[in-house]
């Protein structure tokens, strides 16, 4: 009684028929590989950040887009930030 294990598969392997390839019916309708256009595949992400007053701790959402100004915030640091209110009064703005 022996038991077999299956031989491993990789995808490198040419011998494994699994691996995958383009057929010609791939290529043929997008007129070669390297025709595609990644920036219409892969979006620019938007993320979405809160940012949030050292004195008061009033949140803003923003978009990695918008300046945070737009959203009523002042940037004092590297992610601290004062809202508009608390800079006039601590002398930021």
């Amino acid at each position: 009684m022996s038991s077999q294990r299956p031989k491993p598969r990789y995808l490198g392997s040419s011998s494994s028929g699994s691996s995958y390839s383009a057929s010609d019916s791939d290529l043929s309708s997008t007129g070669s590989s390297s025709s595609v256009r990644h920036s219409m595949d892969n979006p620019p992400r938007v993320q979405v950040a809160v940012l949030r007053c050292l004195r008061c701790a009033r949140a803003e959402e923003v978009t990695s887009t918008d300046h945070p100004s737009s959203s009523g915030m002042v940037q004092i640091g590297t992610n601290i930030y004062y809202c508009n209110r608390c800079a006039k009064m601590v002398g930021y703005k």
